[in-house]
């Protein structure tokens, strides 16, 4: 005997808007860049080294919060804030 009712829950990806409303200045995501990707995204970047890997913290809204090439700046930025890092897989 089978159940038709069971449904298996799917990921939905959050809208923009919806991933805005979670928290703005209360949730941060973080993204690796190239010097070159920097570049292309910020133009007053533009003397980064190209090679370098950079780590760009930003808002929930998308607002460049903190952009630096030494790990440790970022957690001591979220120190500082009094946040907290969650990992998504």
């Amino acid at each position: 005997m089978t159940n038709s009712n069971i449904t298996t829950p799917t990921a939905t990806p959050l809208s923009t808007e919806d991933f805005r409303a979670l928290g703005e200045d209360k949730i941060v995501y973080s993204r690796q860049l190239t010097g070159k990707q920097l570049k292309a995204m910020f133009p007053q970047a533009k003397d980064a080294p190209e090679q370098i890997e950079f780590e760009a913290l930003f808002g929930a809204d998308g607002t460049p919060l903190l952009i630096t090439d030494d790990q440790d700046a970022i957690h001591r930025w979220l120190a500082e804030k009094g946040q907290n890092i969650a990992v998504r897989h």
